[in-house]
């Protein structure tokens, strides 16, 4: 016998037809068998045509060991057996097509949070696969001459820390004959970037060349299509579903570049330098780890020389391992018109932290164990903060933490848990960052509450159906946003639905809205142009509430889209 679930059945209809058709569930005819299937079809959006081996992955957050995935028949039907009961994604990807999660409704969502109960069978699942964009095009140099071996990306606006910045999406080289293909594009707003790769180039020291040590040379610096050397100058290239877009040609220019030369300085002993190696990064710049020179190499008598840098702001880092020890330092160095001489970067052992998980309420674990870490503030840095795991008495000790900024977490607590207070020393951090100089430690004390507060609700659409797969996100009160521990976030399941748990007591407000990126919230700017509606919530420790939440629609297009 088959039963609907008649509200969700309505939800996705809403849905564009990029997303998967609603569920059905059957009866249980499994005896004491607790475990589910999910089973379906994957046809291809433009004419429904069934598509043989796509992938059908179930992923698990808290089980990393299974991989739970099948591959499509010719008929593009898929049978998932034995499953656990849980929460999973459920994603379909296959060549050519752009990966589709359940509960997307378009490309960049975050997709559903898909719940199994014990026993549950999930069949008629349909996804409707769309053929993937392609951005065609070559790379000239100053003369018009084709030019081969250049790193083209396509990136995508993306938000880290409430800042703008761009995430790389494809990455290929130029061939022989300065063409590139940048494929595997899901429909939406694209920048393009090329640059001459960092890797395994060679650049031949100044006392070998015709330059004066004090003039400047001439080089390539990274460009953004068509010829733009900032990416707020850039022009973007929007893609549609299975779009080809041809002649995005990208026109090279060389300006005048400068060397960065210096010494690193080890304050313990240490034997060669050799496997010391010295990376340069853009300041400011939140795409990951975006080198700008790499491969320097640390001279026997630790000098080095830095070349070809553009002026701009970037930070230098020296660093190696030794024996399982890591090591580093940075420095921010700023070019203007000149050589920079004389950069000093000090590598020193790390302090080691002792500390203590100190808990508001009786302890709560998610596993068997809690770790504390350190990550850098700046997505870019190299500079590793450490982890280290909690023991049975709540003490733990970071070691070899080296000079910087890094933001403190705890994982493997309940998702009900809280960090109430950091304390370092005498001196309470608010904001959850442990500012680390050499040569001075103290004990670490993390309180964690675990009377979290949990809000949970059903969001719904402007015909009061239930929404899939959209972000829900609790912002505090405007005194506090510059507290990013204090934002929740969570994606509403295959029923609409949406749980934040482990909230600071404080005041809130709850927000659904329709095609936010990630993060985004987290953008003054941001909240100022879309953060007049939400729900407004109190909440204190220990406190359950629940607040439905209408979807709403975002009053400026998305870049994204």
């Amino acid at each position: 016998m088959y039963l609907k679930i008649s509200c969700f059945l309505l939800a996705c209809l809403t849905f564009k037809p990029c997303c998967p058709q609603a569920p059905t569930t059957l009866s249980k005819d499994n005896g004491d068998d607790q475990t589910c299937t999910v089973s379906g079809i994957v046809i291809r959006s433009q004419d429904s045509a069934p598509l043989k081996n796509a992938t059908v992955q179930l992923t698990n957050d808290s089980d990393q060991e299974h991989h739970i995935a099948t591959k499509t028949k010719a008929d593009g039907h898929f049978l998932l057996q034995n499953v656990p009961a849980g929460q999973y994604k459920l994603k379909v990807a296959r060549n050519g097509y752009v990966d589709q999660e359940l509960g997307q409704k378009k490309p960049g969502d975050p997709g559903a949070v898909f719940t199994l109960r014990p026993g549950q069978r999930i069949a008629e699942l349909v996804f409707k696969l769309g053929r993937a964009g392609v951005i065609t095009g070559k790379v000239f140099d100053d003369d018009g001459e084709l030019m081969a071996g250049v790193s083209v990306s396509a990136m995508r606006q993306v938000y880290t820390d409430g800042r703008k910045g761009f995430k790389t999406t494809n990455e290929q080289q130029t061939n022989d004959l300065g063409e590139f293909r940048l494929f595997g594009l899901a429909p939406g707003r694209y920048y393009i970037s090329a640059e001459m790769p960092t890797w395994d180039r060679v650049v031949g020291d100044r006392e070998f060349s015709s330059f004066e040590k004090s003039s400047g040379e001439k080089g390539y610096a990274k460009i953004y299509y068509p010829s733009a050397h900032e990416a707020a100058s850039a022009s973007s290239v929007y893609v549609k579903e299975g779009e080809e877009i041809p002649s995005v040609d990208i026109f090279m220019k060389e300006v005048t570049v400068y060397r960065v030369r210096g010494k690193v300085q080890y304050l313990f002993p240490h034997h060669g330098t050799g496997d010391t190696q010295l990376a340069v990064t853009r300041r400011g710049e939140t795409t990951g780890w975006a080198f700008v020179s790499v491969q320097v190499v640390v001279k026997a008598d630790s000098s080095f020389e830095i070349p070809e840098l553009a002026p701009g702001e970037y930070t230098a880092t020296a660093f190696f391992s030794d024996q399982g020890k890591f090591y580093s330092t940075q420095e921010d160095v700023d070019v203007v018109n000149a050589d920079v001489d004389r950069l000093t970067l000090v590598i020193a052992p790390g302090v080691d932290i002792p500390g203590q998980l100190v808990w508001d309420g009786k302890p709560s674990l998610e596993g068997e164990r809690a770790t504390v870490y350190l990550s850098p503030e700046e997505s870019g840095d190299i500079a590793r903060g450490g982890e280290a795991h909690v023991d049975e008495n709540s003490q733990f000790t970071l070691k070899d933490v080296p000079q910087g900024t890094f933001r403190i977490s705890v994982d493997g607590i309940s998702k009900d848990c809280y960090i109430k207070e950091v304390q370092f020393g005498e001196i309470v951090l608010p904001d959850h960052l442990l500012h680390a100089k050499r040569g001075i430690t103290a004990r670490l004390d993390i309180t964690i509450s675990t009377k979290g507060a949990r809000l949970q609700g059903v969001v719904v659409n402007g015909e009061s159906l239930p929404v899939a797969g959209v972000w829900v996100v609790a912002v505090p009160e405007e005194s506090k946003r510059s507290l990013r521990y204090l934002y929740k976030s969570v994606t509403t399941d295959q029923y609409g639905r949406y749980d934040l748990r482990g909230l600071a007591p404080g005041k809130y407000r709850i927000f659904a809205w329709d095609g936010v990126l990630l993060g985004e919230w987290e953008d003054p700017e941001f909240l100022k142009t879309n953060g007049a509606k939400g729900v407004t919530v109190e909440m204190r420790d220990g406190d359950k509430k629940s607040a439905d939440l209408q979807l709403i629609q975002l009053s400026k297009t998305s870049q994204a889209e």
